[in-house]
């Protein structure tokens, strides 16, 4: 549920400001008399006197000239005075007036936009408060992450959910721990708007970030239900129900099971996503499941990263070897050449003749010719290599023969 935000503006802000624009250029000069009482209007409020505040203020307001500075001012005290006492509509009020005036400094004016649209979206103006902070933002350089929070959660008392989403996701990418609320707000629009791969996405996120909450489980399942996708939702269901959900083995078992499902690409977004939230460790184990989720999609760029990884943590040479193949299918020759060198030190038996003939086809590739010919000349000592070998090695001698003639001609 979506609570209603809370808004606090500072007192101690205000004497600074008018005390700050007192030395400032002489347009923005308060009288000697509106400055004292404004000093003991802000003692009164500093001792949350506020009923006594609230005359000397009133007082104060009537000696002052329609459309001036110091009317100005004394009409955003008042707004403060209001705001200290929940009073928010006619904090909204006076500080409306205040601005009306067109009597301030430009920064005093922009502040005074975003405590306004504060005060008209906690007193349920939503419409209106949207509108101005929208207008502030444009000349805020460094908005805080709690404006789009703000807005988005504004967005969604009005139901344009369409602009939830826009700055409910501004606010996740913006910080580095986002709330488990953002993303609930973020699910509820997109369910809203019957957005379903999109929420089914929000839910494998907060699964990964939460994965002990049943109802995101059950939610998933839905989903699945809802795209016609009966066995992927009986599938969520069973495993929320027979393992411990609070446990990340959790996690890679739906990751096991939607590679099962022929969705290899989740599985590896789903596996990301918690080895860099740290809900899964990044061991060879996890490593190795990942790597097999990206080469299942076709994500060969996403594979080679992660089976590079895994170099360090492997002394047998059989991810060299992986990531050796990969790269002879990505023709990246010499990545390749790097890679598998690596590996003849650690591979034996037909894999070791593997190496060969992967380094021969690379050395092919790069015009090295020679250092081909020797790569294939040793994986002809392997039976499973060895008819493989010969036919490129006989490639390769027509290949230096016709070169020879052609120098020689």
């Amino acid at each position: 549920m979506i609570k209603k935000p809370f808004v606090f503006v500072s007192l101690c802000f205000l004497l600074v400001s008018f005390q700050a624009i007192v030395l400032a250029a002489d347009e923005y000069l308060l009288t000697e008399k509106t400055y004292k009482s404004l000093s003991k209007a802000q003692a009164l409020l500093d001792a949350e006197k506020y009923t006594e505040a609230g005359r000397a203020l009133d007082n104060l307001l009537a000696q002052t000239e329609t459309g001036s500075y110091d009317r100005a001012v004394v009409q955003q005290t008042i707004a403060y005075l209001y705001s200290e006492r929940g009073q928010y509509d006619k904090a909204a009020e006076a500080f409306q007036k205040a601005l009306d005036a067109n009597a301030l400094p430009d920064n005093v004016t922009h502040n005074l936009r975003y405590n306004l649209a504060q005060l008209l979206i906690a007193d349920g103006q939503y419409k209106k408060g949207i509108g101005l902070m929208e207008s502030w933002l444009q000349s805020e350089t460094q908005a805080d992450n709690d404006v789009f929070v703000l807005l988005a959660t504004a967005n969604y008392r009005i139901e344009n959910h369409t602009k939830v989403i826009e700055y409910i996701r501004r606010a996740i990418r913006n910080d580095a721990d986002p709330k488990e609320d953002w993303y609930r707000l973020l699910l509820s629009s997109h369910m809203s708007l019957k957005q379903y791969k999109s929420a089914i996405q929000v839910l494998e996120t907060l699964i990964t970030l939460y994965p002990y909450q049943k109802v995101y489980w059950e939610q998933l399942a839905a989903l699945y239900m809802e795209q016609d996708k009966e066995f992927t939702s009986l599938a969520v269901r069973m495993l929320a129900d027979r393992l411990d959900l609070g446990d990340p083995q959790t996690l890679i078992n739906l990751a096991d099971m939607y590679r099962y499902l022929r969705i290899p690409y989740k599985s590896g977004q789903l596996l990301q996503q918690a080895m860099d939230k740290g809900v899964i460790k990044n061991n060879f184990d996890n490593m190795e499941k990942l790597s097999q989720s990206w080469l299942a999609a076709r994500e060969d760029e996403l594979a080679a990263q992660s089976l590079q990884k895994m170099l360090p943590m492997d002394g047998s040479g059989k991810t060299h070897l992986k990531l050796g193949q990969l790269y002879i299918g990505m023709e990246q020759w010499q990545q390749a050449v790097s890679v598998l060198e690596q590996s003849q030190a650690l591979l034996k038996g037909n894999d070791l003749g593997r190496v060969h003939v992967l380094m021969g086809t690379a050395f092919f590739n790069l015009e090295q010719l020679p250092q081909a010919k020797t790569a294939f000349s040793k994986a002809i000592a392997f039976e499973q290599q060895s008819n493989q070998a010969g036919q490129w090695i006989r490639h390769i001698d027509d290949q230096l023969k016709k070169a020879e003639n052609e120098q020689d001609s």
